[in-house]
């Protein structure tokens, strides 16, 4: 790929020195030049725009703070979650992957607060009651993090973390046996 073309004013000096002369005035002639470079030997990053804006859909916009989310960069899985909480976004997955990170910040309050608000938006999402169950395990509400955890498995008998987790607080609430 090359670059086409660069636009310049440019004056002719003769041009206008005869419109002057002339008692007329001349407008600036737009002249393009073409410029012979390879956009492979560009080393940086490029942004292309366009007069017609295209926006990403709110689906678009979750898969993205998801994906950073899931890469580990939480600090823009933060303000992809943030901005779309702030736009009144009610999505379950929204508000219990904002609520995992409030949980690992230490926020635990905050994160309570979104985990709920996940599972009040979709009941069965098991995700949300796991996440509830390590973080109420974290308060040292044991007994609340087991009836949480037990409900992420009865959605999801196949959910590896929540038998873990259940086996964890178990043991912490003295039935090892059970465990």
């Amino acid at each position: 790929l090359y670059l086409n073309s660069v636009v310049t004013r440019m004056k002719d000096k003769d041009e206008l020195s005869m419109a002057k002369d002339q008692g007329k005035k001349k407008l600036n002639e737009l002249r393009t030049f073409p410029v012979p470079y390879a956009l492979g030997e560009i080393k940086e990053n490029l942004t292309i725009t366009t007069n017609t804006p295209s926006q990403l859909s709110q689906e678009e916009i979750i898969n993205q703070a998801i994906q950073f989310h899931l890469q580990g960069n939480i600090s823009e899985a933060t303000k992809y979650y943030q901005e779309l909480i702030n736009q009144g976004v009610k999505d379950h997955r929204v508000f219990s992957n904002y609520g995992a990170i409030l949980k690992d910040l230490g926020k635990l309050q905050d994160a309570k607060l979104y985990l709920l608000k996940s599972i009040a938006i979709k009941s069965d999402f098991a995700d949300a009651y796991s996440n509830l169950g390590t973080l109420l395990k974290d308060l040292g509400k044991l007994k609340d993090a087991e009836l949480s955890t037990r409900k992420a498995i009865e959605l999801n008998p196949d959910f590896p973390n929540a038998h873990y987790n259940l086996g964890n607080i178990l043991r912490d609430l003295g039935k090892s046996k059970e465990a």
